[in-house]
């Protein structure tokens, strides 16, 4: 019989600026000893990939952090234009229905095919800090566009990393899908920001949503919350406050953003350090609740 996990670190997607505000809550916590990257589960969507997996290689948040604070890390550039937004957008707002947003989602990222699948592992491929799956557990949320069905790739799937990075990272009209198996996988953040919902096999989760619901129908990270509360588990969920979410701006691939929106999530994380380490620690066995943005 397998174990249940224990521990759960959930990192939403975002761009640029949820990756530092992550890497800044995780310093700030770990400043009064919550120290989340010792996860039992390490999950991430889309930006988050590539926290998880700078966490499952070891990296600490203080070190992480140095590295935002000064920019001493190259990070990912992409141009998502104006005409993408707009698609985008188009796509995720046409419908009040969850399905059905997922659907024009789906069929807005297999109508890209100026771009090979091939230039998706290039351009993230040279960002992934570990060169295959490491040894703790890893969990890489991706969407099927030919089915609309989630999966968290994980080591034990046969799935090589790059790939499955490149699916968590597709996201439409800016990449095509990725192809694994008989299915086109694009990133996980078409259907959610977080993912949470697919953690209900853990005792205790934290959720880190930079962006705590996405344009349109799709669900919200405090749904997700529930979902894991319906199921028994013990769930935390961060958001940015207002000031944080200044520091974001509007651009969420505008790297100049990143310090600003490390510090904030330091702050963040110090301020609520005490709330996350009840249900960390499992002090409080009550404790369910979303950490609100102010």
């Amino acid at each position: 019989m397998t174990k249940q996990p224990n521990t759960a670190l959930v990192l939403g997607g975002g761009g640029l600026t949820a990756y530092g505000w992550q890497v800044g809550v995780l310093a700030g916590l770990a400043d009064a000893g919550v120290h989340l990257g010792d996860a039992d589960v390490l999950a991430g969507t889309s930006a988050g990939s590539l926290l998880a997996l700078d966490l499952a290689k070891g990296s600490t948040p203080s070190a992480l952090y140095t590295e935002q604070i000064n920019r001493d890390r190259p990070m990912i550039d992409v141009d998502f234009t104006l005409s993408m937004t707009v698609r985008y957008l188009w796509a995720s707002l046409r419908s009040r229905d969850q399905d059905k947003t997922l659907e024009h989602l789906s069929r807005l990222a297999l109508s890209v095919r100026d771009v090979p699948e091939s230039a998706v592992l290039e351009a993230i491929g040279p960002h992934i800090p570990v060169p295959d799956w490491p040894e703790r557990e890893v969990r890489l949320f991706a969407v099927d566009a030919l089915t609309g069905t989630p999966a968290a790739f994980t080591a034990a799937d046969g799935v090589d990393l790059p790939h499955a990075m490149a699916a968590t990272c597709a996201l439409p009209p800016l990449f095509p899908p990725i192809t694994i198996g008989k299915a086109r996988w694009m990133d996980g953040g078409v259907r959610s920001t977080t993912n949470a919902d697919l953690l209900t096999d853990c005792a205790r989760v934290v959720v880190l949503a930079p962006i705590p619901k996405a344009a349109g129908a799709t669900p919200s990270a405090q749904s997700h919350i529930r979902t894991l509360t319906d199921h028994g588990t013990r769930a935390t969920l961060l958001t940015p406050d207002r000031a944080a979410r200044r520091a974001f701006g509007r651009n969420p691939l505008n790297a100049a953003r990143i310090p600003g929106s490390a510090r904030e999530g330091r702050r963040q994380g110090r301020e609520y350090a005490e709330t996350v380490r009840e249900v960390w620690d499992g002090s409080d066995p009550h404790r369910n609740e979303h950490i609100p943005a102010r």
